[in-house]
C-alpha cells in the first residue's frame, strides 16, 4: 500500500488512542498488555477444528496487525463532518421538492388588483400545498450523518493526539479513497441543499406574506364597501321610514275614529240592555220580597186554623213564584243578548284593527324591502370577506406546514456532524486491530475496535470460578457506532478482492507477531494480566509458549 502521506499533503493529521481506562480503574495498562489481550482474544476465536468423524482442519493465525482507519473530519459552518476514508460509509441527503410556488406568486400577482380573479386564483390553488408530492436523492459518499456517531466521536475526539506527539508509520495506515477534492464536493453539495432549502423556505416566506397583505387589503375594500352601502341604505331606510309614518298615522287616525264610531254604536245597544236588565232585576226583587210577604201571612193563617185564608195566600204566593221565574229566564235572555252584542263588538272593533293593520304593512313595505336589500349585500360582503379569509387560511396552513417542514430540514443538516467547531480538515486515524486466520486457500478476518479497560469487579472474579474467560470483560468497545465503521472493512473484504489484498499485505507486514522483540512484550503483557487475575497460570503458560 502507498504511503499516505505522499498521497495527502497540507492536511492535519491526528491518531485516536487505542484504549481508554474507565474511571475505576487505578492501574497503569500498557501497551503490551494491550497486545496481550488481542492475542489472547484472538487465540479464542481461532477455529481449532471441529467434528468427530469429518473433523474440519484447525485455523491457522496469519497475522495480529494493529492498523489505523482513515477517518475525515471536515470543518462546515462552525461544526466538523465526519467522512468515512474508505468510502464505504455514504448518506442520502433527500431533497422535497415543493409545488411551483412562483407560479402561485405569479398567479396571485397578476389578478391582485381584481378580487373576484384574486379569489378564483386562490381557490384553483386551495389543495396545490397540501403535501410534498416529489423528492431528490444525493448521495455524498463517506458522509456519516449519524448522530450516535457524532456524538461518539465528540467525545473521543478530546483524546486525539498531534502527529508530532504520536508518530505513526504510514505503513499501518489505510490509503483514503476519499480525498480532498470528494470531500469539498460532498461540501459544496450539502451548501447547494442548504441554498436550496434557504430557497424554498423563501419562497413560501414572500408567498404567505403576499397573500396574508392582499387578502388584509381586499378584506378592508370589503368593509369599506359594506359600509357604504349600508350608509347609503339606511338613509333610504330613514327616508322610506319617515314617509311610511306619516301615511300610518293618518291610517291610524282614520281607524281610530271607526273604532270610536264602532263601539259607540255597540255601547248604546249594550246600555239599553243593560237598563232593561236593571228593570228586570228590581222586578225580580218585588217579587221575592211578595213571596216572603205570603210565606208570613200563611204562617198567621195557619196559627189562626183559618184554612181558607191560608189556601188564599199560598195560591197568591205561586203566582209570585211563577212571575220570579218568568223573570229569571228574562234576565238570562237579556244577558245572552248582552253578551251576543259585546261579542260582535270585539269582532267588528278587531275587523277595523286588523285592516289597520294591513294596510300599515301596506304602508311600511318599502321599508322592508330596502331593509332586505341593505342585509342581502352586506350578507354577501361578509361571505365573499368569509371566503378570502378561509380561502386563505386554509392555504397559509399548508404553506406553513411546508415551511415547518422545510425549517426541520435545515436544522438537521445544520445539526450534522460535531458540536467541536474546526478550522482545518483533519485525518484522523482510529485505531484497531486486525486478525487474519488462514485454512488452506480461505482466509478469514476479525476486527477488534477501540476500547475502554475495566478493571477487576466482583462478577468477574465470579465468572472465573465458573471457568469463564475474565479477559473478555476487560475490554468493551467504546464505541458502538465507531465498532460498526470499523466492521464494514470486514464487508469491503469479502467484496473488493484487491482491497482485500492490500489489506492482507499491510496486515502481514505489520503483524506483530513477526519480530521477537514484540513476541516479548506480549509475553510481558501476558504476565502482567496474571497479576492482575485476568489469566490463569496455566492459560500464561499455554499462551507464552505459542508464541
Amino acid at each position: 500500500m502507498h504511503s499516505l502521506l505522499e498521497q495527502v499533503t497540507n492536511v492535519t493529521k491526528q491518531t485516536l488512542p487505542f484504549v481508554a481506562s474507565a474511571k475505576d480503574r487505578a492501574l497503569p495498562f500498557t501497551e503490551d498488555m494491550e497486545a496481550a489481550v488481542i492475542f489472547y482474544l484472538t487465540e479464542s476465536g481461532r477455529k481449532k477444528g471441529e467434528g468427530i468423524i469429518l473433523k474440519k482442519p484447525a485455523e491457522e493465525l496469519a497475522f495480529i496487525s494493529k492498523l489505523y482507519y482513515p477517518i475525515w473530519f471536515a470543518p462546515r459552518n462552525g461544526r466538523t463532518l465526519i467522512f468515512d476514508g474508505l468510502g464505504v460509509s455514504r448518506s442520502t441527503l433527500r431533497y422535497e421538492v415543493l409545488p411551483d410556488v412562483k407560479i402561485f406568486i405569479n398567479d396571485v400577482n397578476g389578478c391582485a388588483g381584481k378580487r373576484q380573479a384574486y379569489e378564483a386564483a386562490l381557490a384553483d390553488h386551495a389543495h396545490s400545498f397540501e403535501s410534498i408530492k416529489t423528492s431528490e436523492e444525493k448521495i455524498i459518499v463517506g458522509l456519516i450523518s449519524g448522530t450516535d456517531l457524532a456524538e461518539d466521536f465528540q467525545d473521543y475526539s478530546t483524546e486525539l493526539e498531534g502527529a508530532g506527539q504520536l508518530r505513526v508509520e504510514s505503513r499501518v495506515c489505510l490509503l483514503p479513497v476519499i480525498d480532498e477534492s470528494s470531500i469539498s464536493s460532498g461540501l459544496n453539495d450539502l451548501a447547494e441543499l442548504k441554498i436550496a432549502i434557504d430557497d424554498d423556505i423563501k419562497s413560501l416566506d414572500e408567498a404567505m406574506k403576499l397573500i396574508s397583505v392582499l387578502t388584509r387589503e381586499h378584506t378592508v375594500a370589503i368593509r369599506g364597501e359594506m359600509k357604504v352601502v349600508q350608509a347609503e341604505m339606511n338613509q333610504k331606510i330613514a327616508l322610506a321610514k319617515s314617509l311610511a309614518s306619516e301615511k300610518v298615522s293618518r291610517i291610524k287616525q282614520k281607524y281610530d275614529a271607526m273604532v270610536l264610531k264602532t263601539s259607540d254604536r255597540f255601547e248604546k245597544q249594550l246600555q239599553a240592555l243593560h237598563q232593561k236588565r236593571v228593570g228586570l232585576e228590581k222586578n225580580q226583587d218585588r217579587a221575592v220580597a211578595q213571596v216572603e210577604r205570603c210565606q208570613t201571612e200563611i204562617l198567621t193563617f195557619r196559627s189562626r186554623r183559618d184554612a181558607r185564608g191560608e189556601r188564599r195566600w199560598k195560591e197568591e204566593r205561586d203566582k209570585w213564584k211563577r212571575e220570579f221565574e218568568a223573570l229569571k229566564r228574562s234576565v238570562e235572555d237579556l244577558d245572552k243578548q248582552i253578551s251576543d252584542v259585546e261579542s260582535e263588538k270585539a269582532i267588528e272593533i278587531s275587523n277595523v284593527r286588523a285592516e289597520f293593520n294591513s294596510q300599515s304593512d301596506d304602508a311600511m313595505k318599502r321599508v322592508r324591502e330596502l331593509e332586505a336589500v341593505r342585509d342581502s349585500k352586506v350578507t354577501l360582503c361578509v361571505q365573499e370577506m368569509n371566503s378570502l379569509n378561509d380561502l386563505t387560511s386554509n392555504i397559509l396552513a399548508q404553506m406553513d406546514s411546508l415551511s415547518k417542514q422545510k425549517r426541520g430540514a435545515l436544522l438537521e443538516l445544520d445539526k450534522m456532524g460535531m458540536r467541536l467547531p474546526r478550522r482545518k480538515l483533519t485525518l484522523v486515524y482510529v485505531p484497531f486491530y486486525l486478525t487474519c486466520f488462514q485454512n488452506g486457500p480461505q482466509r478469514r478476518y476479525a476486527v477488534y475496535p477501540p476500547s475502554i479497560v475495566g478493571s477487576m469487579k466482583v462478577i468477574t472474579k465470579f465468572k472465573g470460578i465458573l471457568g469463564i474467560s475474565k479477559v473478555r470483560s476487560l475490554f468493551q468497545p467504546r464505541s458502538r457506532a465507531v465498532s460498526n465503521v470499523l466492521a464494514q472493512i470486514v464487508t469491503l473484504i469479502e467484496q473488493n478482492p484487491v482491497f482485500e489484498k492490500e489489506v492482507h499485505d499491510t496486515g502481514s507486514d505489520a503483524n506483530i507477531l513477526r519480530s521477537t522483540e514484540a513476541r516479548e512484550g506480549i509475553k510481558r503483557g501476558l504476565v502482567d494480566l496474571r497479576n492482575e487475575n485476568w489469566l490463569s497460570p496455566n492459560e500464561t503458560q499455554d499462551l507464552c509458549s505459542m508464541l
